[in-house]
């Protein structure tokens, strides 16, 4: 253990990183990448980093936002926004963005977070005119170029179709409170670049059309959208926060139809969307026509979709093969009724899949979905009573089961907010693109009750914690009977000042799984229990200079103990004669197995969702470089390995390589007008 201390205080002496990158991402992003990524979720959508980004450059008006742009801030709670505005409607405009002091709920730390994307007016007066809505945005073109340097087994043997590297093109005009447009392309690592037809295709394109608050029309969608409805029961395709990222952000909150401009293959529709309103009330309606990947069991006259494939890869024959074979129809809407201080919503859904869906049976799997059309429909609520806000979503799916989620937000003192979430999910209710609150990723076969406290002890500290309880009455993957199970959050962030933060995190889970026992055939359930400490700082010593390092240990016990360590320290330097910003890190991690491994979010290109996933014995260590050439293009340079010192090859599979290390390099150009 001598070892880990004495690296620990190397790190905590000589890292020194640069001051905060205009990109840099909000914790609470880095949380939900890491649990989407333990839970084997590829988070591609960045809509969130944009909305921020070109917040930036053109701020949000507080003295004219209204809820839902305040919401799709995604930084302030439910509970400040209303307080938020009760202050403005009774005091009338604020005078000062110091007067964000006096709100109740809103601290140093709140209006530190929201102060780059906020103003107290609107930079640009709009008319409704074609013109405004053509000349009050900005057009960005983003190119970006990655490729892994060593050579895997698929290469090799010529089993995956393209080439190694990974491209990604987007253009886009937006203006963030009127009009979106623009074209995505994308083709992952062993993909064709142009599709081999008599059309030249990328993989993977997208095209959209978005227009919002256009006298009654409040949104127009035409090409791809996402679609979220109440608290993600019936239909949720945004990001959105789960434990762990936020004590008091659990609530699902936005606007139905949003744009959608990111690299993702599955979890958007193609087609049609609007959202008129009158008066108090606002009404939603979409149509949707896509083909998505996925096997076919074909028989002489009935073929059945088998499996639907949600990665997006297309690189070997069998990838390719599945490219394209399920035709989706979806259409759906939204009626919502606006009260004072409250809202009611109806939600409705219909999918119809050809050839129709049928997964192969397995225990675990016999109440899924199988036909071919999967329906539902959902009502949701959302109300303040004094300091309370309560909120929900009851949803019924085709075959009449239900899935149900209640949760409840409040201030029990001006330094102390507590939430409290319940969800009933039946293990045979049935839903498609769900995000709802949980802890498996799926509004299915769970029953949990969540409680949530922040404490904000002084102006330094502040204490935080959840417990969950869940179980599932059904059988789920790697699971043979019905279990239950418990999870323990605790944490405490020491804030002495402006430029320092430091956290200490406790985790602890306790599952169950199959185990193999010696003698015994068949796998029997038991308790599986994981520990995660984390402890963090961050210090800015100067405009230019700052530190940040991290210390992770994972214990985790089932049919035997496995152990795992992490410590990184991240190095920058922003130059002050040169429009240049260096960031690097150097990370050491030792796990005995795979089921110990730790995540970890990484610094990389803009908009792009890194996670380290890191397990074995090794180090890891990148350098990126943002070059900011003119006022109008900036460029990004990335160099980044993991070393394995005592292996012969890294990785399984086709994506096997030969020797100690694996190594990828990255470009990226943006230029915005």
């Amino acid at each position: 253990m001598a070892t880990y201390f004495v690296i620990i205080g190397l790190l905590l002496m000589a890292v020194t990183t640069a001051g905060q990158q205009t990109e840099e991402q909000l914790p609470e992003m880095g949380n939900n990448l890491e649990q989407a990524t333990a839970a084997n979720i590829t988070i591609e959508d960045d809509a969130d980093q944009q909305l921020l980004n070109a917040l930036r450059k053109r701020a949000l008006g507080l003295n004219s936002a209204g809820e839902a742009s305040l919401q799709e801030l995604g930084l302030l709670t439910a509970l400040q926004i209303d307080n938020f505005l009760q202050y403005r409607a009774a005091l009338g405009k604020l005078v000062s963005i110091y007067e964000l002091q006096a709100i109740p709920g809103f601290d140093l730390a709140t209006i530190k977070r929201i102060l780059p994307y906020v103003r107290l007016e609107d930079e640009f007066k709009m008319n409704h005119t074609m013109k405004d809505y053509l000349h009050s945005g900005n057009h960005t073109i983003l190119l970006r170029y990655g490729r892994q340097v060593e050579q895997g087994k698929g290469y090799e043997t010529h089993r995956y179709q393209g080439s190694p590297d990974k491209m990604f093109a987007r253009y886009r005009y937006n203006s963030t409170k009127y009009l979106s447009f623009g074209l995505t392309m994308e083709k992952d690592p062993g993909e064709w670049w142009l599709s081999r037809t008599r059309i030249p295709t990328p993989d993977h394109y997208g095209i959209h059309l978005f227009i919002k608050n256009y006298h009654w029309l409040k949104a127009l969608a035409v090409g791809d959208f996402t679609v979220n409805m109440g608290q993600g029961l019936l239909n949720w395709q945004s990001q959105a926060y789960n434990k762990g990222a936020g004590i008091m952000l659990l609530k699902r909150t936005g606007e139905v139809l949003r744009p959608y401009t990111s690299a993702g293959e599955y979890n958007f529709f193609r087609g049609a969307g609007l959202t008129a309103q009158h008066g108090r009330y606002m009404l939603t309606a979409f149509v949707s026509y896509r083909r998505l990947d996925g096997n076919i069991d074909s028989t002489d006259e009935n073929p059945i979709t088998s499996s639907i494939a949600t990665g997006g890869y297309h690189r070997t024959e069998t990838e390719i093969a599945k490219k394209g074979n399920i035709r989706l129809a979806s259409m759906g809407g939204n009626i919502k009724y606006a009260g004072n201080r409250w809202h009611a919503g109806l939600n409705f859904i219909t999918h119809t899949f050809t050839p129709l869906l049928q997964k192969t049976i397995k225990p675990y799997n016999q109440y899924a979905f199988a036909g071919k059309r999967m329906s539902g429909a959902s009502a949701d609520f959302a109300a303040y009573w004094k300091n309370v806000h309560v909120f929900g979503e009851v949803a019924a799916s085709e075959n009449k089961r239900t899935a149900m989620v209640l949760g409840v937000l409040t201030t029990l003192a001006p330094s102390v907010d507590f939430s409290l979430v319940f969800r009933s999910y039946d293990k045979e209710y049935h839903s498609l693109f769900t995000n709802s609150f949980g802890n498996y990723y799926q509004a299915a076969n769970e029953y949990g009750c969540y409680a949530g406290i922040v404490v904000r002890m002084s102006r330094a500290f502040t204490l935080s914690g959840y417990s969950d309880f869940f179980r599932s009455p059904w059988l789920r993957y790697r699971k043979s009977a019905p279990t239950r199970g418990n999870e323990f959050n605790t944490q405490l962030i020491y804030t002495p000042g402006k430029r320092s933060e430091f956290l200490l995190r406790y985790v602890y889970q306790v599952d169950q799984q199959n185990v193999l026992k010696p003698g015994n055939p068949l796998p029997v359930l038991g308790a599986v229990s994981k520990m995660n400490v984390r402890v963090q700082g961050k210090v800015q010593a100067s405009k230019t200079l700052s530190l940040q390092t991290r210390f992770e240990y994972v214990n985790q016990q089932l049919d035997s103990q496995q152990q795992g360590i992490m410590v990184y320290g991240e190095i920058a330097q922003q130059l002050n004669s040169m429009p240049l910003t260096f960031t690097g890190r150097i990370t050491w991690f030792t796990t005995t197995g795979y089921e110990s491994r730790i995540y970890a979010t990484e610094s990389s290109v803009l908009y792009e969702n890194s996670v380290a996933q890191l397990y074995g014995k090794g180090w890891q260590y990148y350098l990126n470089i943002r070059w900011k050439v003119s006022s109008r293009l900036t460029s990004w340079w990335r160099f980044h390995r993991v070393a394995y010192p005592r292996l012969n090859s890294v990785g399984t599979g086709y994506d096997e390589i030969k020797g100690t290390h694996k190594s990828l390099v990255q470009l990226q150009l943006q230029y915005s007008w």
